[in-house]
């Protein structure tokens, strides 16, 4: 019998840089915890700072090393700009970056607006993970040519819900998604991250062969049902999310951060489960439907890159 995965049995990471967005609470505090307590270099992505300060504030104090290398990256998903400073304040300190954990999130929301004219759920959830990525894939792949084949790697936090994603999976004529429910839109953007995962996958993961330094490994998660602000979220708009949380089925998040944590740094995670959908706790998981359409994959990858080109976001760079 497989012993089960747990935050202790990662290996030691010092020498290793880490970015993970969202990562002042929940799900996201707990893997940049996680991540130090191995000694690894942790850069907390957080829209505001007094929130990340008290958060790292709180890590070192448990770690009991108050110069543990924790630090914030300023970084708003809902305002494209943010996340190109933090990109950029990134590269400007670091020349290396082991692990990109794309953990910030929104769940079941009113409905709402960015700054960029994009509805919330998709930039804050998808488009902002898409443009940090692209930004910061030249750094993550020059890392990879100087490491073993799967010290670098991408996971991006998904969720089951990407299965009730309706119509044409990704609404590319109403993204928007302003006649549906928040639930509609929440399902949509995470159906995204699935969809963004297989594409990174296939340009810049394993090839068939032997394993090559330069390549990445990539994976989207699905923490399960985990007692954060999101799920508070929709417990608030939703009857079945009251009685899952009522009934004690959400996870704390120092059991709902270990997906993530298994997939990015665990010597445990396959070669082979790059590209996959992995679910609680450390498992592949299967994905259909809108999730293997590999058209859709690539228009949504081109639609994105076109999208944040024409605003401006991608320079001249190409991926």
């Amino acid at each position: 019998m497989c012993t089960p995965f747990t935050a202790e049995s990662l290996p030691d990471l010092t020498g290793r840089v880490y970015l993970v967005t969202g990562g002042n609470t929940g799900i996201g505090y707990e893997t940049v915890y996680a991540l130090a307590s191995k000694g690894a270099t942790v850069y907390l992505c957080a829209r505001t700072q007094s929130k990340a300060t008290a958060a790292i504030t709180s890590m070192r104090e448990k770690l009991q090393n108050p110069n543990a290398p924790i630090h914030y990256l300023h970084m708003d998903h809902m305002d494209l700009s943010t996340v190109v400073a933090g990109a950029n304040s990134f590269l400007s300190n670091e020349s290396s970056l082991h692990g990109l954990i794309l953990n910030a999130g929104i769940m079941c929301t009113p409905w709402e607006e960015s700054t960029d004219g994009y509805e919330a759920h998709w930039q804050t959830n998808y488009v902002s993970h898409y443009l940090l990525t692209y930004l910061l894939l030249p750094t993550i792949q020059a890392t990879a040519a100087r490491c073993d084949p799967g010290v670098v790697r991408i996971v991006e936090l998904s969720s089951g819900a990407w299965q009730m994603a309706k119509g044409p999976g990704i609404w590319f004529d109403k993204l928007a998604l302003a006649d549906k429910e928040p639930l509609d839109r929440y399902c949509q953007s995470k159906l995204a991250n699935v969809l963004h995962a297989k594409e990174l996958h296939k340009k810049i993961g394993p090839k068939e062969g032997q394993p090559q330094r330069g390549e990445v490994w990539v994976s989207s998660v699905h923490p399960g049902l985990v007692e954060t602000n999101l799920s508070a979220n929709y417990a608030t708009t939703s009857a079945l999310g009251r009685t899952l949380l009522r009934m004690g089925m959400g996870a704390p998040p120092e059991k709902g951060c270990l997906g993530s944590l298994f997939a990015v740094a665990s010597n445990n995670f396959k070669r082979e489960w790059s590209g996959s959908y992995m679910v609680p706790t450390a498992k592949k998981g299967w994905t259909w439907r809108w999730a293997n359409d590999k058209a859709l994959q690539e228009k949504l990858w081109t639609w994105s890159e076109e999208q944040l080109r024409w605003k401006g976001f991608l320079g001249h760079l190409a991926v």
